[in-house]
């Protein structure tokens, strides 16, 4: 009986501390997710020679801009096209990678705050790394099958599931599909070919998203059809689209829905913020005292602007910090702080090693770094007014 009391007692601790965290998360940050890598870009490139790079600055710049302005047409705008002739100013690095199938691959990370004086420049708006996610649940008639697209986790393929996930990730739209148990539901795929919007609302109970999706595709008279209801943060959107091919139909869809968004939620270019960033992942949170002792620290950090969560878990917080400088520098400040343990390692989702868009973006924009709290460490005097290591503000 009394580890039965034991248990309970642990069990409506662990409820209260999630209850609190979200709370205290939920105060500083608006919906949606944090989109990492808008201003990175990857196109393939015949060779190194400088005609044959500018070629390839030229094609990830227009995959920057129509991503970071929400708008499939701003290459027309006046004004970009004169900015594509002199493309190397706006690159903070590149490098040249084998790709998958052998090809070359030419990765690139453009300066935040170069694009988006440039968008400024020639009237477009820039729509923020903060974007609703959407779960599209999309049924696909082709001949006598139909089925429900899934997630599978396998985006190497070109079926239709690669294809949706491959252009929102080209515009920067968070988007899921349904889990996979799901496309054994003959019921439920009845519900969305017939676009129920009530009855997929609730089957979508329990899948975090902020936009729902539900889509119809089928092929008639030799063209791919799909049409769709997008709803959500007081959108309401009906449309439909015609193409020859399914890869073509998915990017219509995908840019209607991206336009929509950027139309509702980007703002003129000078307004947004520009600053370099990095998604601070933190292990080892115990109590709510932790996450405003974390934050505390950190905001006090001379290269430190702005500080805050985006993800909670029941150990681990990722805070996203804005930084002037390097992130060399920034590092340095926070190992001032012994309550911060770096975690060392390489590779993937952890621990501060090579970042995950394969290194193209390390120590740059959106680069994850990894520690463990300690609290019963010591704080230092003033609890991040030390002295800051020295450095040069960019």
């Amino acid at each position: 009986m009394a580890v039965e009391h034991l248990k309970n007692r642990q069990l409506r601790g662990t409820v209260i501390l999630m209850t609190l965290l979200w709370l205290l998360v939920s105060a500083t940050v608006t919906h949606g997710i944090v989109v990492d890598g808008l201003y990175q870009a990857e196109v393939p490139v015949a060779g190194e020679e400088d005609a044959q790079l500018e070629e390839g600055y030229r094609a990830g710049l227009e995959q920057v801009l129509v991503r970071v302005s929400g708008d499939r047409n701003v290459m027309d705008r006046e004004g970009v096209a004169s900015r594509m002739e002199n493309i190397e100013p706006l690159l903070e690095s590149w490098q040249v990678e084998p790709g998958p199938s052998g090809e070359d691959q030419l990765q690139m990370v453009f300066s935040a705050q170069g694009v988006n004086r440039l968008l400024a420049d020639a009237g477009a708006s820039v729509w923020g790394a903060n974007r609703p996610k959407t779960l599209a649940w999309i049924a696909v008639q082709d001949g006598g099958d139909r089925g429900l697209l899934v997630e599978t986790g396998d985006r190497s393929g070109q079926g239709w599931s690669a294809l949706i996930h491959d252009n929102a990730e080209q515009r920067g739209l968070p988007l899921v599909l349904p889990p996979a148990d799901r496309a054994s539901d003959r019921s439920l795929l009845s519900e969305v070919w017939g676009q129920f919007m009530g009855q997929v609302s609730r089957a979508s109970s329990g899948i975090e998203h902020d936009l729902l999706a539900v889509v119809r595709v089928r092929r008639s008279d030799g063209l791919w059809q799909a049409s769709w209801l997008y709803q959500g943060r007081g959108i309401e959107q009906s449309r439909s689209v015609s193409a020859d091919s399914p890869e073509a139909l998915a990017s219509a869809m995908v840019d209607a829905w991206a336009g929509e968004l950027a139309s509702r939620f980007a703002v003129t270019g000078d307004r947004i913020e520009t600053g370099p960033y990095v998604n601070l992942v933190v292990e080892g949170i115990d109590s709510p005292s932790d996450y405003a002792a974390i934050k505390q620290a950190l905001s006090r950090l001379n290269p430190v602007e702005s500080v805050g969560a985006t993800s909670v878990s029941r150990d681990r917080i990722v805070f996203r910090v804005e930084h002037a400088g390097g992130v060399a520098q920034l590092q340095q400040n926070i190992a001032l702080d012994e309550r911060f343990q770096a975690l060392t390692g390489s590779g993937g989702d952890h621990p501060n090693g090579r970042d995950e868009a394969g290194g193209a973006n390390a120590g740059t924009t959106g680069q994850k770094l990894f520690y463990r709290w300690q609290d019963n460490v010591v704080a230092p005097v003033g609890a991040g007014e030390q002295e800051p290591v020295s450095g040069p503000r960019t």
